[in-house]
């Protein structure tokens, strides 16, 4: 099988060996080393490329551009990548041609998503160089699929989710597992391809009622044409006209269906990140498994007791494999699971149902000493962890962390600890 190809660029030639030095760690540790390969891309190489990508957007705005037929050689390497990693600061790539130094990381993610054939973009050190996000709402305004720090670059669990007992260490759970992500981009993106004009809330199956009553950061994210309400927004409709697609001149020239495959490719990594980092982190519209175990401890099929039994939940892998009574709960689960990184389920329908509770008395039967810790993607002894409160409108804003001083990690902002 032909392998997958990951590109690396900063300005600074020296940080790019270490950057591949620390992703081939990472992929061997998780065993994933002989599906990739991983290329540096040099200064010029990227000069030339990113010249490419900005004729093409003028393309776009001018007349017809059709990415899944072309490829100029000089934006090659980019059209022909499965994951994109870019650094934040490029100041140094621009001394002698752009004095103004505007380039940014985030600049070149949105050529990349809106102008390329590249699947996933990950940003690096825009936000330190191993950050934790207290708010657990990450930057929606990032055209990143992914911000990462580079010290977290080796970390082998950005590769899989079936890690069991074995991983002890700092481990964001809002992290995907990477070769998930990227195996169902082009599924997310034939997904809506045909469904450009069908709303949001009717493809995931939202009901009107769940819609409206979201909260306001949530909806204002995917915005609303004047004359409609949020749950009729459709995709096409988010990415031209809510701000958070594409840029308003690069939507001027959009007068007919030609320009459809770029709107499907922005719309899936915008929607899916929007999934991930707004509706999930309340974990009252969807919930995933550890924090439902938590509500309901009889859910889990083996000893309550044993805090290893908890940590087999917590894990990116198969609903019907994490030892949950999932057949219970089946009718409730959010069944395009592919657009998500971990199985969730719709929480006030799963809550409401009669014959959960039935069978289910919440918060009672277990309380265990433990709590699941966001920086671990693990449950730890509470006594060992340290509370914070994420940045939530729903009733479930108080979370937890393991807090890893010794390797350094920069939780931000601190005052949540203080809140």
């Amino acid at each position: 099988m032909k392998k997958q190809k990951i590109l690396i660029y900063d300005d600074e030639h020296g940080r790019i060996d270490d950057f591949k030095r620390k992703l081939e760690e990472g992929l061997d540790q998780a065993g994933q080393s002989e599906d990739f390969d991983i290329i540096a891309l040099e200064n010029d190489t990227f000069q030339d490329s990113i010249r490419v990508l900005q004729q093409r957007q003028i393309d776009f705005r001018s007349g017809e551009i059709d990415l899944e037929n072309r490829s100029e050689g000089a934006a090659e390497e980019i059209d022909d990548a499965s994951i994109f990693i870019i650094d934040y600061d490029l100041l140094g790539s621009q001394a002698e041609k752009s004095p103004t130094g505007s380039l940014t990381g985030e600049i070149i993610a949105y050529l990349v998503r809106c102008f390329s054939r590249c699947k996933l973009i990950i940003g690096l050190n825009q936000y330190g160089s191993n950050p934790f996000d207290l708010t657990l709402r990450g930057d929606l305004n990032s055209f990143a699929d992914l911000n990462l720090g580079e010290k977290q670059l080796d970390n082998p669990d950005l590769w899989r989710g079936d890690w069991g007992d074995s991983r002890q260490g700092f481990r964001p759970w809002h992290w995907p597992n990477l070769c998930d992500l990227l195996r169902y981009f082009d599924k997310r993106v034939k997904d809506i391809q045909d469904k450009l004009d069908k709303p949001i809330s009717e493809f995931f199956n939202f009901d009107r009622e769940l819609f409206l009553l979201l909260p306001r950061e949530i909806v204002e994210f995917i915005e609303k044409p004047e004359e409609k309400e949020h749950f009729q927004t459709t995709f096409r409709e988010f990415v031209t006209e809510s701000g958070n697609g594409l840029r308003v001149k690069d939507k001027i020239s959009l007068n007919d269906d030609t320009k459809d495959h770029i709107l499907a490719r922005v719309g899936a990594a915008r929607i899916s990140k929007w999934l991930e980092r707004l509706v999930l982190p309340e974990q009252d519209i969807l919930v995933d498994a550890p924090h439902l175990a938590l509500r309901y401890p009889s859910l889990i099929t083996s000893d309550k007791k044993k805090i290893e039994n908890w940590n087999k939940i917590a894990q990116l892998i198969e609903h019907d494999k994490l030892g949950l009574n999932t057949d219970l709960i089946e009718p409730y689960r959010f069944k395009k699971d592919h657009w998500i990184s971990r199985p969730v389920w719709f929480w006030d329908k799963l809550r409401e149902s009669e014959n959960v509770r039935k069978i289910i008395e919440p918060w009672v039967t277990v309380k265990p000493n433990w709590v699941f810790c966001e920086d671990a993607s693990y449950f730890y002894d509470r006594e060992n962890c340290r509370e914070f409160l994420a940045s939530t409108a729903s009733p479930f804003t108080q979370r937890f962390v393991k807090y890893f001083t010794e390797d350094e990690v920069d939780y931000r902002p601190r005052v949540r600890f203080s809140m």
